[in-house]
């Protein structure tokens, strides 16, 4: 499975759920889960709620709106 967005094939474009507007990609949440994540494999990291959504339906990123300050997470469909 391949993240378009991980990959910089395409941008990640969808609207911030508080007040519509357009929110940065943060990356992955899973590389938020520790300090050393983002140089570990995907697959040897640790499995919460949010990681578990993420291999059952997408790549799950981080999201924050500069408009609104709100923060929330995007899923992102892999490709094969």
């Amino acid at each position: 499975m391949l993240c378009p967005v991980c990959n910089g094939i395409v941008d990640l474009q969808v609207p911030c759920l508080s007040c519509g507007g357009t929110v940065t990609d943060c990356g992955r949440l899973s590389d938020w889960t520790g300090p050393y994540a983002p140089y570990e494999p995907a697959d040897a990291q640790a499995v919460s709620s949010a990681l578990s959504m993420q291999s059952e339906a997408g790549c799950c990123h981080a999201v924050y709106c500069p408009s609104c300050q709100q923060t929330s997470e995007a899923i992102v469909t892999q490709w094969e």
